[in-house]
Order: structure tokens, then sequence, then C-alpha cells
């Protein structure tokens, strides 16, 4: 007896899995006397329930971790424990090989959702609520613990596809259409409940899955236990809301450097900081925070630190009002310098964060400020504490936009005596996938941008706390300045002054070192003005060209120097240590804070070990599949790569597209959700259109769906530059529709490939299905590891066509045969016997 229905007739026709998805009289005929006649909508709302609330709790699990833990550790955290989906499909197979009522029970279908929907908020409250807390810069214990939701969700997925693989495009087009609106309603889910709430809220969306599966199966037990257990998880959520039962745990000041400032500082300290309020949002929870002064008590009056993701903290002053007075209290910081040293009219303030850049500049008289927060919190918190912060967003020289700074400036058409950015988080996306991507705040494309928009004697001030940020700040600079003038090296450092923070000065942490870039070269006799000005604030000139040189800056124009040839020799003086890779970032490859040449050694790690499961399961799964004589073993080494490369190709183009068009509609929340939307949108009309004709229409589509991705693709990677170029100044709606009505028809072409392979499948090699799931799902997560790598080693756009590439090979396997079989009557395929499904009523 085998264990998997048979899903078509010998010569390729859509199955009787197609028929009873779509209730068709036909289904009676087609299966046993027991099979329930259900429309095909009872799977599907099941699957979209599922994807849905997987989408959703990977992202809460991303912000809840982001805010604890540094993003590139979140990255490989979240990157293992998604694994689980593809882990899924394998333990699929092997539960429908050795237990038969797995492959019988409709009902059976439900388990893993009930499991899935009491693992949610159980995950959540082990990391978070007990002693496994002390455990969270742990990276394989945080996987082990996030695993088993992914691998429930991956089971039953793969058990529906393997179930029904004939109607692969039905389903599939379920599975994206929840996703996709999975990203866009996470975004008023975070915003409404949190990180740690949004992921308590996926266990209802589970058990409603599971109550529509035990519908469809008429088990009234199952459908008896989801409803329980939904309103129980109802009522978790709601005491979490009002009473915050688990929240955010401290961590522990030996947590060391994978976890983020803040949450050590709370967990220690005698006595600890007051967290005075926070702040969830899709971008990043925003804490407020007071810290005790040197003898351990709170002063009211005293500075607060505004927190996002507890880390780059800004400064909120206690503000009454009286700016003569303020200014006079922040002569020695120096943040004040640039101001006092320019004396703007026009001021640009890219992150204005807690209100002190306002304060700065409304201080020394400018007429018209305006800035671009990145974080929406921001804006909301400052207004709420005005009774300590003062009016400083409300002045009506002053306007802030919540949008990303870069973005705002490439569309305004002002030019700014000054431009200011203090302590910029340059992390503009850390969900899902995309989180080692670093932002576009600080490439050569940026600097360059901010040039242009400069006065003609006007300058962009530039503040960070560590000195190697400063370096390659400095380089990115100074190839900007030759990039937008023509000048030779030496005369672009004349554009070019440094200043750092003296201890003898005002201290406002972690204010230490200031890049000024000018739009006009300084003469000797203005940078000796300024520098004079710099000793008289209680600061340290360090580079005022013509005037004060220290080493090694005084390189920059003694002597016709490229930007590595300087590199190369700050890292000469420092032997011992190792070599820090301080050259620009361009667009194409904007990891601005990581200062190593080569990407992190855990990254090539979790993409070997991704990729080696792949092989070594399949090769374990080979004995058992050929003696039961279903398939060649060519055709299941070519099954396994056809699915393998749909996995990677699909991330390598879903990674390299965000990354390109983020800037493009500017606020990175928006971006992301937008452009994910499009894919997966188009995706599902594209695998709904698969579903169209036999089965070996399935077969000769593979090949022109491939084409249809290639010269899609290659499209978009010629048109997208000078599109978004030309259509930057227009409204953020319409640079949205834009950017869909770009990335649909590629997406649509990329939908129809998996569900026309497990179509194939489902003639060829039925119970191969869960088995080339796993296979998908793996690879899907050694694509996203693999865009990081190789955008860090050569740029999105070699990632982007490195994914076509992948797609290429796609049509060279399905033209060669090597994967599936197709003739002119259609795929060959060996009748199995259908099994009978136990319907329990």
């Amino acid at each position: 007896m085998t264990e998997e229905r048979s899903t078509s007739q010998p010569h390729g026709g859509d199955g009787r899995d197609a028929r009873a998805l779509r209730g068709t009289p036909r289904e009676a005929a087609a299966g046993s006397a027991s099979s329930p006649r259900v429309h095909w909508a009872l799977p599907a709302v099941a699957l979209f329930l599922t994807t849905l609330s997987v989408l959703v709790y990977e992202i809460s699990l991303t912000r809840a971790f982001s805010v604890l833990l540094r993003y590139h550790f979140v990255f490989l955290v979240i990157s293992v424990a998604v694994c689980g989906l593809g882990l899924g499909g394998l333990l699929d197979y092997l539960l429908r090989r050795h237990w038969p009522l797995w492959s019988r029970s409709l009902s059976a279908m439900g388990v893993p959702l009930l499991l899935l929907a009491l693992l949610y908020p159980g995950v959540v409250l082990l990391l978070f609520g007990t002693q496994l807390s002390l455990y969270l810069t742990s990276l394989w214990v945080l996987a082990a613990v996030c695993l088993p939701p992914f691998t429930c969700a991956g089971v039953f997925v793969s058990h529906l596809f393997a179930r029904h693989s004939a109607a692969s495009g039905y389903l599939y087009f379920a599975d994206l259409v929840g996703a996709a609106l999975g990203s866009l309603s996470v975004i008023a889910i975070l915003q409404l409940v949190g990180g740690v709430n949004a992921a308590l809220a996926c266990g209802l969306m589970a058990a409603a899955a599971a109550a529509v599966v035990f519908i469809w199966a008429r088990s009234r037990g199952g459908a008896t236990a989801s409803l329980l257990l939904f309103i129980a998880l109802g009522g978790l959520l709601q005491q979490n809301l009002t009473r915050r039962l688990v929240d955010l745990p401290y961590l522990s000041p030996t947590a060391g450097y994978v976890a983020n400032p803040l949450y050590q500082d709370l967990g220690t300290g005698n006595p600890r900081p007051q967290l005075l309020y926070s702040d969830w949002n899709a971008f990043a929870r925003t804490d407020v925070v007071r810290y005790p002064d040197e003898q351990g008590r709170f002063d009211p009056h005293s500075d607060l630190l505004v927190f996002t993701d507890g880390e780059v903290p800004t400064n909120m002053l206690h503000f009454q009002g009286d700016l003569q007075a303020q200014a006079q209290t922040l002569t020695r910081f120096l943040g004040m310098y640039p101001f006092r040293a320019f004396q703007p009219k026009r001021v640009m303030l890219i992150g204005p964060g807690g209100g002190l850049d306002v304060l700065l500049a409304l201080s020394v008289g400018a007429e018209y400020i305006e800035g671009a927060e990145l974080n929406p919190s921001i804006p909301y918190l400052v207004r709420k504490f005005r009774d300590f912060c003062g009016p400083v967003y409300d002045y009506q020289n002053v306007n802030i936009q919540v949008d990303e700074g870069r973005s705002y400036l490439s569309r305004s058409r002002q030019r700014y005596d000054l431009i200011y950015m203090a302590l910029t988080k340059t992390a503009t996306t850390t969900s899902s996938s995309m989180a080692l991507t670093e932002g576009y705040a600080q490439t050569t494309e940026a600097f360059e941008a901010y040039f242009d928009r400069l006065t003609e004697a006007g300058a962009l001030a530039f503040i960070c706390q560590e000195p190697p940020l400063l370096l390659r700040t400095l380089m990115t600079a100074w190839t900007a300045v030759q990039n937008q003038t023509g000048a030779d090296p030496q005369t672009a450092a004349r554009h070019l002054a440094i200043v750092d923070w003296s201890p003898s000065a005002e201290a406002l942490a972690p204010y230490r070192h200031l890049l000024i870039m000018t739009r006009r070269p300084l003469t000797p006799e203005r940078s000796a003005e300024l520098a004079k000005l710099a000793i008289a604030c209680g600061q340290e000139p360090v580079f005022f060209p013509g005037a004060y040189e220290q080493s090694p800056f005084a390189e920059l124009t003694r002597r016709p120097l490229t930007t590595r040839q300087f590199v190369e020799s700050i890292n000469r003086s420092r032997p011992r240590k190792m070599p820090l890779n301080l050259l620009p970032c361009p667009d194409d490859q904007p990891f601005v804070l990581d200062l190593n040449f080569r990407p992190p050694a855990q990254f090539w790690a979790l993409a070997a070990v991704t990729g080696g499961l792949v092989v070594v399961l399949s090769l374990l799964a080979w004995p058992g599949i050929r003696r039961r004589r279903e398939v060649s073993g060519q055709a299941f080494a070519g099954q396994v790569v056809y699915f393998s490369l749909l996995g990677a190709g699909f991330m390598l183009l879903e990674v390299s597209l965000i990354q390109k068009l983020i800037l493009y509609l500017g606020y990175p929340v928006l971006s992301l959700s937008v452009i994910l939307f499009a894919l997966l949108l188009g995706g599902s009309l594209g695998s709904l259109y698969s579903q169209r004709g036999e089965t070996a229409a399935a077969g000769r589509r593979i090949p022109r769906a491939g084409l249809g991705v290639l010269i899609t693709g290659l499209v978009v990677y010629a048109v997208a530059a000078p599109l978004m170029k030309a259509t930057l100044f227009l409204d953020i709606q319409t640079r949205s529709l834009i950017t869909m009505l770009l990335v649909l028809p590629l997406a649509w072409f990329l939908g129809m490939l998996l569900p026309s392979g497990l179509r194939l499948m489902s003639v060829q090699n039925p119970r191969g299905v869960p088995w080339m799931w796993g296979v998908n799902g793996l690879s899907s997560v050694s694509g996203s590891v693999l865009a990081m790598l190789l955008a860090k080693l050569w740029g999105f756009s070699w990632v982007f066509l490195t994914g076509l590439g992948l797609y290429l090979l796609v049509i060279v396997l399905a033209g060669s045969g090597s994967a599936f079989r197709v003739g002119r009557d259609g795929p060959e395929a060996t009748p199995a016997r259908p099994e009978p499904e136990v319907v329990e009523t």
C-alpha cells in the first residue's frame, strides 16, 4: 500500500486532488467513498492563516531580539530558526513513510497547527519570562528554542502540498497571498501591540488555522479544542496587554558585545537607570531613560537619553524656553562647534533625535530648520515630554518630517548652509533576512548628494563616537569631493576638517569626533580661524588644512595619495592589530559599520551548513527512494537541484531588489512592505495562472517562465536606476505604485516555477513532494545568507545577476529533462493506487 494518494492519471491530468480542492462533482468518482466533498477555499484559508502567522512571527521575533541584541547576531538566530520551515518538510516525509495514519487522516494536518498555536506564545514565555533569559546571548540556545514553531509550520505546509500537489498552483497562491498581507499587516500589528505581543497574537492565527483544518476534516473534537485554545490565547494576550506579564528582560553585564548597551545597563547598576517610557513601532522600540548621577541620585532636571532599539542614544535636554541661557550651557559642547563656526541661516538635520540638534540651530539664530527623522516614535516622544524638553519641534521655523534623511535630501530642491548629522543610526532595516544590511546614510553617493545640496559657503558636519568610523567617513567624504569637483586628492583634502572632543569640554557622550566637509576649499586663513575657534570652545583641533595638521592626516595635503594607499598606511601604523577596511562604501555595498575586509565567518558557516544539509539529507533519502523504484537517480538529483535553485535564486533576487529600491521609497519599513507585497502578490498571481491546463502544460511552462524571469529581471536591472532618478520628485503614493508596477511582472514569472514543479512531482515522484519542499526551504535560508556574503564581497548588483544566473540554470535543467520527463502527451508517470482518507466525524 502506498503512503500517498495518487494525484493524477498516468498521462498527467490535473488529478483528483485538484478536482477535490475545487469541489467538483467528479470528486466522488476520483476519490474513495469516504472522501469529504469540500470547497478548495477551506485548505487555502488554513494555509493563508498559517503563512500570515509565520511571517508576522518571524518579523516580531526579529524586532524583539533587535532591541536586546546586535542585529548581525539577530540575523544569524532568525536564519537558523527559519531553517525549521525546510526541516518541517523533511519531517513530514519521514512521518508519511513510517506512520501510515499520518498520510490517510485529514485530521492529522490539524495537529502541527495546534502545536504551532501553543509554541508561538510558549517560545516568548520561555525566552522572556523564565531563567532561560540568562542565555539570550547564546546563538544555539536561541536558535534551538525558536526552531520548533517554524518546524511545525513547515510540517503542515509540506503535508498540505504533498496531499494536494496537483493543485499546487491554488495552494501556492494562498500561501503567497497570506505572506503578502502579512508584510503589510505586520506594520499595524507592531504599531498597536509591540513586538512581544505581536508574537503572542500569532498563536490566535494558528489556532484559527487549526480550526479550519478540523472543520474540513469534520472533526468536532479537533474544532472544539482549537476554539478553546483560541479563547485561552486571546485571554493571555489581553492580560499581557493590560498587565505586562511578559516583557523584554534585562541582560547581564557579562552578555558581551552581542547585547545592546541599554538592556545591559538596566540589568546592572546600583541604582539602575530609570526606564520612563517605551514605545513600539514597526521600525524600532524607543525607550526614554534617566541615568543616576555620580552619587547615585536621580535629578528630575537631568538630561534624558532616548534609545532606539537599545542603542544609539540621543539626548533630550531639560529646556524651559530660554534659548540664550541654553546656548551658554552648550558653548563648550562639540556638537555646538559647527553652528558657531558657520552661523547657518538654513539648516538640515539628519536624525534630529530628542531635540538637542534643534536647540543647537535655534541658539545661533537659524532662520529655517528642516529635519528628517527615521524613527516615527521620536517626534511623538519629544512632544509627549514637552513639559521637560520644551516645544522644540513646534517652533514656527522648525519642520521635522518622518523620513530617511538621504532620500529626503535627494527629493529636496533646497540648498543648506549646514547639513548636520550626529550619531546617525545607519541600520535602516533590521527585519527578517535583511538584518545584516547597514543603510545608505554614509555611502559615497550619500556624501555626493549632501555636497550637492550645500550653499557655496555651506558645510556638512558629521559626529560619531568611534575613531575607525571617523576614518572611514573621512575617506568617504574625500572621495565624494573628488567625484563632485574633479579635483585632485590634495586639493579635495582642503574641503575637510576634523575636531575631537576634549575631556575639559562639556561632555555629552558619545559625541567624540567631528568631521566637516565644506563646499568651498578652506584657505589657510580660514583654517586657522576655525582652529582657533575650536581651541576657544575647549575642543581639540586635529586637521585644518594649511593651518593645523596632525599625523596621519597631514599626509592628505602633502603628497598625492589614493584612499587605498592612505588606508594601507593607517593599517601599517598598527601592526599588531587586525587590519581595518576603511575604504569608502558605495551604495552597492552599504556595509558602513562592518570594518572587516571579509564577511563574518559565522555567515560562511551558516551558508555551508544549510547547503550541506540539502546534500547530506538527499543522499540519506535516496536508498529508500531507489528501493521503491519510483524515480531514477538522475531524476531525483535533478529534482533536488531544481528546487534548490528556486529557493536560493528567489532569495537572491528578493534581497537585492529590496536594497536597490529602498532609497527610492524613503521610509525603510514602508519600502520593505511595499516591495515584499509586490513580490508576493505578483508571485501569487503567477502561481494561480500556473494551475491552468493539464499537468503536461506545467512541464512546458517551466522553461518559458524561467525565460520570463531572465527577460523581466534584465529589464528591471537596466531601467530601475534611471526610472527612479527621473521620478524621485513624485509623492510617496505614486512612487509606491511605480515600484509595484516595476516588480510585478518579474514576480509573476517567479510565482509559476515552484507550483509547476510540484505538479510534475505529483505524477513522477509523489512521495518526494515533502522532501523537495524541505529542500526548497533550506535553500531559501542559504540564499538569504549567500546574498549578504556576495553583497559584502562584490555588491548587490552582482547578487541580483547571480540570482538571474540561477534561473538560467533552471531553464537548462528543465530543457534537458534531467529533473522532469515531459513527452508530447505529458509527463510520464506510473499510476499509484489511491488510499482512503480517514475522516473523523
